[in-house]
C-alpha cells in the first residue's frame, strides 16, 4: 500500500516538478546559447555586448536556479497542508492505511523530488560548464591544448596529494562523506517543513502564518545550538590549542557531525509532531 501511496503523491508532484525543471533548462540553455556566442575575433563594441549578455544570461540562471530550489520546496509544503489539513485531507484521511503509511509516503515522494530538482541543478552546471570550456579550447590550437591538458593533469594530482595532506582525508571520501551529510540534512529538512506546517494548524484562523512563524522560530533556535556547538572549534582556533597532528578535516568534523546531530534530532521530533497532529489534532479546514 505504501508504493500505491507514494505513486498517488508523485503524481500531484510531478507536474510542477516538470515546469520548474523547464524553466532550469530554459535558462541553461539561454546561458549555452551567450556562450557560444562570445568570440575573441568580434571588434572590441561586439566583444562588449557579448560579456554582457553573458552577465545577465548568468544572473538569469542564478536566479533561476534559486527559483527552482524554492519553488520545488514550496511545491512539496504546498501539496502536504492540501492535502492533510484542507478539504482534500477529508479523503486523505479516509483511506485505509495508517498514518504511518501516510506520512511516510509524504516524506519519500517529497524526497524523491527534491532529489531530482537537486541533480538536474548539478546536471545543468555540468553542462555549462562543458560547453564553455570546449568553446574556449575551440580557439586554441591543438598542439597547445595537448600542453594545456597535460599540466591540468600535473596540478590536478598535485591538488590531490595536497588535498589529503591539508584535510586529513583523501578527496573520494570527503566527497563521499559530504554527499551522505547533504543526503540526511535534505531528510531532516523536509520532515522538519512538515512539523511546522502541522504546528501552523493549533492557529485555527491563521494556520499559514502559524506555520511560517513556527519555522523561522526553529531556525532561529537551531542557529542558536549551531552556534554553541561551534563555540570549541573556534575556541581552539582563537587560541590555536590543537594537537600536534590536527588537520582541517579533524577540526571541522566533530561540529559538523554534531550539528547534523541536532538536525536529525529535530526531525525525529517533528515526525512525531507530524503523526500527533495528523491523528490526535487533526482539524480540517
Amino acid at each position: 500500500m505504501l508504493g500505491k501511496l507514494i505513486k498517488y503523491e508523485w503524481k500531484g508532484l510531478q507536474l510542477p516538478l516538470m515546469i520548474l525543471m523547464i524553466v532550469l533548462a530554459g535558462t541553461m540553455i539561454l546561458t549555452c546559447g551567450v556562450i557560444l556566442t562570445i568570440n575573441p575575433k568580434l571588434d572590441e563594441t561586439l566583444a562588449w555586448y557579448s560579456v554582457m549578455a553573458l552577465v545577465i544570461s548568468i544572473f538569469l540562471y542564478y536566479f533561476g536556479i534559486i527559483g527552482c530550489t524554492l519553488g520545488t520546496t514550496l511545491i512539496i509544503v504546498v501539496r502536504f497542508y492540501k492535502t492533510c489539513y484542507t478539504d482534500q485531507g477529508y479523503l486523505t484521511h479516509t483511506l485505509p492505511v495508517t498514518p504511518y503509511q501516510l506520512l511516510n509516503s509524504k516524506i519519500i515522494a517529497a524526497i524523491i523530488t527534491q532529489l531530482l530538482m537537486i541533480l538536474a541543478i548539478l546536471l545543468s552546471i555540468i553542462i555549462i560548464l562543458q560547453v564553455g570550456i570546449h568553446h574556449v579550447f575551440s580557439f586554441i590550437p591543438d598542439y597547445t591544448y595537448a600542453e594545456l591538458r597535460h599540466e591540468f593533469s600535473i596540478q590536478f594530482a598535485e591538488l590531490l596529494n595536497s588535498f589529503e595532506d591539508e584535510f586529513g582525508i583523501r578527496l573520494s571520501f570527503y566527497v563521499t562523506y559530504l554527499l551522505v551529510y547533504s543526503i540526511v540534512a535534505i531528510i531532516a529538512n523536509i520532515v522538519t517543513l512538515f512539523g511546522c506546517v502541522s504546528l501552523g494548524q493549533l492557529y485555527a484562523k491563521h494556520r499559514i502564518v502559524g506555520a511560517i512563524a513556527a519555522y523561522f522560530i526553529l531556525q532561529f533556535v537551531m542557529m542558536i545550538v549551531g552556534y554553541i556547538t561551534a563555540i570549541p572549534m573556534y575556541t581552539r582556533m582563537l587560541t590555536g590549542t590543537y594537537y600536534e597532528n590536527a588537520t582541517v578535516f579533524g577540526i571541522m568534523s566533530p561540529t559538523m557531525n554534531l550539528s547534523l546531530l541536532t538536525t536529525v534530532l529535530l526531525a525525529v521530533g517533528m515526525y512525531f509532531v507530524n503523526l500527533h497532529m495528523m491523528t490526535q489534532k487533526l482539524n480540517l479546514e
